[in-house]
């Protein structure tokens, strides 16, 4: 198979893929769901989905093999993770930066009258709060892509287990 049509299917899958995390996103910062129950749920959906199409995504790849290895299917798995990865952290840093940050003005503006109710709020957690204030877009970039690596990497391990192909009689075919 041509090494530029597996990137350019793990792209797209990656992007498709990367679409269930952004409306969870938007529809969690639109409407602010009240209630553990209700987070929850959206939460759940969102992770079903999620396995749900890197499991299809998968399988439609090993379909193309008479026989596909775990490393192989794994190795395809993680791509399209990593294309996700890479489209939502930057769609985190959008939303932060861009979109919706009033609600995190607010929740520093929280953060702070917390702290200072608590006796904690001296000058040194308060500039330290406003460095991590002015830099969080790149903050959650950064640490929403090393999440969402970690778990694409995880999700593809256990997957490829189910997206393999062998062969019963020991040959390995055209990979």
């Amino acid at each position: 198979m041509d090494q530029n049509n597996k990137w350019s299917c793990a792209a797209m899958d990656g992007l498709y893929l990367s679409i269930v995390t952004i409306i969870y996103s938007l529809a969690v910062s639109v409407l602010q769901p009240e209630g553990f129950f209700i987070k929850t749920l959206l939460w759940i959906a969102k992770f079903g989905g999620c396995i749900y199409l890197l499991w299809m995504f998968m399988k439609k790849w090993s379909e193309k093999f008479d026989t596909i290895s775990y490393g192989k299917s794994f190795n395809y798995g993680f791509l399209v993770c990593l294309f996700s990865s890479i489209i939502c952290a930057c769609f985190g840093y959008i939303q932060v930066e861009w979109l919706f940050p009033e609600q995190i003005d607010e929740a520093f503006s929280i953060a702070q009258e917390t702290m200072a109710s608590q006796g904690t709020l001296d000058s040194t957690s308060e500039s330290a709060l406003n460095m991590v204030m002015g830099n969080f877009g790149r903050i959650t970039l950064f640490f929403s892509l090393f999440y969402y690596i970690v778990f694409g990497a995880i999700a593809s391990a256990i997957t490829a287990v189910y997206t393999k192909k062998e062969n019963p009689f020991g040959q390995m075919g055209n990979e």
